[in-house]
């Protein structure tokens, strides 16, 4: 199986995005900057960022006993320090720890060793007094910490000092925050430092509170000579979160949102990750069933071939070919148990969104129910056949479909009654079968039945086993959407006028995947099944007035009203069902099909007649 956790072994060909940034950080002229990686749940975010540190580390080690070329990286998960009650003045202090181990570490290279340790200290009493508990409850591992009137003999600037402690306790806070800096800039700058590299992860994991009082701290270093700032996030929840702590009302002649230009504005390089393409998916997966199924010591060859051959190619993939073709020929590697998963390959780049966390966590469970079938004694488990049918089961929009096939199959001895759909999916007319037309003429559905292996005269009793953990008739909501979904329908959802909707609406679905708008549609379907009637729902459907949601994909309609009470349904949508009925025959029939209460009805004849 594959770790879950951020690596510094690239298997995804971001070293170059993290030489691109060691060259920015490592130029003099651009510092202080505020680099924001972007990129979705699971982008590789977190990697990037270590590798980043690596190579800032490799560059220092080259630089030995050159002056000036020490730099300082902190790290700071937001996220582990989101319980602490300002999240802003605990990193300040931990860039400020970071600054005496630092020096404690490197005594020989520092001059003024006693002086640097004192400032230190001194600014960390600072921000303690700042959080308003110095009185009364300075704990004794505190205590050491505190200036006497000998040490402030040692201090340079020593009335600087002096004078931000008593900005303090005038209640200065302003005052202070500016001496703060000045002080912290000429600590940094005596102490010889090329730059302080703050790396901020899982900010997106925060709560908008949390977040902001990161974003506040960084705020504070941004013009600080020498600094730079990573922040690792999904940029919609960090706009989210400035959304909701500062309430700006947008007005119609406004052309940006108010909250992305704050955040423009704090954060100087917006760095985004791209998707994965096919070449780069099926070279991940391949590499990681590598370092599965082959020994380390083969696997840190493949690897050192691989890094090599993307220094000179940023484009082709990297296949097993490629990886046999590098092997001297005097050393035998056995790659069966590589070869015999490679089938699946095509399926995961085809049915799968290029998520690298989402396609190592795919590779996981296949792999858990490989192991099941071996324990189980099932022998007649192919790879390629299982893949097939979990693709379905990690859709968002057509997960429903894993359970019919399981149906389907249970009522036919564990053969799926396919007759000639597989050949029909693939013809321009589509499927005729009248037992799968109706749920499986999608894009999607036919490129899935009519993709390789052929699930014709296969049994699948066994396969539906061993999946079996994911046949539910109710899968909880929070299982079907991803946290940062889940916040932009929060925020759709504070929308409480008509205007606001149609306002802000189209900014926050354009910025969605078609996953994502599936989740989105998953979480008003859940609304609507507790209440038919609810009024932030129908708003948000109503004001969709271009359909960004749904398309012309009658399935997210199905999906949308999926074991919903529709005669419980009042007149305020009649709005959604005209606008909805002439998008296609289809459509236009499922909707008349759906039982309606009669106020509902004459709503929508009347509207139809304007």
């Amino acid at each position: 199986m594959w770790s879950d956790n951020e690596t510094t072994q690239d298997l995804l060909g971001y070293q170059v995005h993290a030489d691109l940034l060691k060259k920015i950080i490592l130029n003099d002229d651009m510092l202080p900057i505020s680099i924001g990686v972007f990129g979705n749940w699971g982008s590789g975010k977190s990697s990037l960022m270590l590798l980043l540190q690596q190579s800032l580390h490799e560059w220092e080690k080259s630089q030995q006993n050159e002056k000036h070329k020490i730099i300082l990286q902190v790290y700071f998960n937001s996220w582990q320090f989101e319980s602490y009650d300002s999240t802003k003045l605990t990193m300040i202090e931990s860039i400020l720890e970071a600054l005496d181990k630092d020096i404690n570490k490197r005594k020989d290279v520092f001059e003024r060793v006693d002086d640097f340790l004192e400032r230190i200290n001194f600014l960390k009493v600072g921000v303690f007094i700042l959080k308003k508990a110095y009185e009364n409850l300075t704990p004794d591992w505190l205590k050491k910490w505190l200036p006497k009137n000998k040490d402030l003999d040692k201090i340079t600037n020593k009335d600087k000092y002096n004078n931000l402690l008593e900005d303090v306790t005038k209640g200065n806070t302003s005052k202070f925050i500016a001496t703060f800096r000045e002080l912290f800039e000429e600590l940094v700058d005596d102490m010889g430092y090329k730059a302080v590299v703050v790396y901020i992860d899982d900010l997106d994991r925060c709560e908008p509170k949390r977040i902001i009082g990161c974003l506040e701290a960084v705020k504070l270093f941004v013009n600080v000579r020498k600094t730079a700032f990573i922040i690792g996030a999904d940029e919609r929840i960090i706009e989210y979160a400035i959304s909701q702590h500062y309430p700006i009302q947008m007005k119609k002649e406004d052309i940006s949102s108010p909250f992305s230009d704050y955040l423009e504005k704090l954060i100087q390089l917006p760095y985004k990750l791209p998707r994965l393409s096919d070449n780069e998916q099926e070279t991940y997966i391949t590499l990681l069933l590598c370092k599965n199924h082959l020994n380390h010591i083969y696997f840190n060859e493949i690897h050192q071939k691989y890094l090599e051959f993307r220094k000179t190619d940023k484009h082709s993939k990297y296949n097993i070919d490629d990886i046999k073709a590098n092997i001297p020929k005097d050393k035998k590697i056995d790659f069966h148990a590589v070869e015999y998963r490679l089938p699946t390959v095509p399926l995961i780049k085809r049915f799968l969104n290029g998520n690298p966390r989402q396609l190592k966590r795919f590779l996981n469970t296949l792999y858990v129910r490989q192991e099941l079938a071996e324990v189980a004694g099932f022998t007649d488990i192919r790879p390629e056949v299982l893949t097939k049918l979990m693709v379905l089961e990690y859709n968002t929009l057509y997960n429903s479909r894993f359970e019919e096939l399981y149906k389907l199959q249970n009522a036919n001895r564990g053969v799926l009654p396919l007759d000639d759909v597989e050949q029909e999916a693939k013809t321009e007319n589509g499927i005729q079968n009248p037992q799968w037309k109706d749920n499986w003429s999608s894009d999607y559905l036919r490129q899935w039945l009519s993709s390789d292996p052929s699930l014709k005269d296969i049994n699948l009793q066994n396969y539906f086993w061993i999946a079996r953990d994911a046949l539910k008739n109710e899968k909880p909501i929070a299982s079907l959407v991803t946290n940062k979904v889940m916040l932009l329908f929060r925020r759709l959802c504070t929308l409480q006028t008509n205007s606001m909707m149609k306002r802000d609406l189209p900014g926050i679905i354009n910025a969605c995947d078609d996953s994502e708008k599936d989740m989105i549609i998953h979480l008003i379907n859940d609304n609507l099944r507790k209440d038919p009637k609810s009024e932030n729902c129908w708003r948000i459907l109503n004001c969709d007035e271009n359909n960004l949601l749904f398309g012309d994909k009658i399935d997210r309609l199905k999906l949308l009203f999926s074991n919903i009470k529709t005669e419980d349904i009042d007149t305020k949508a009649d709005i959604f069902f005209v606008r909805m009925l002439p998008l296609s025959n289809e459509i236009h029939n499922y909707i008349n099909s759906l039982p309606k209460a009669n106020p509902l009805t004459k709503a929508i004849e009347r509207k139809i007649q304007k």
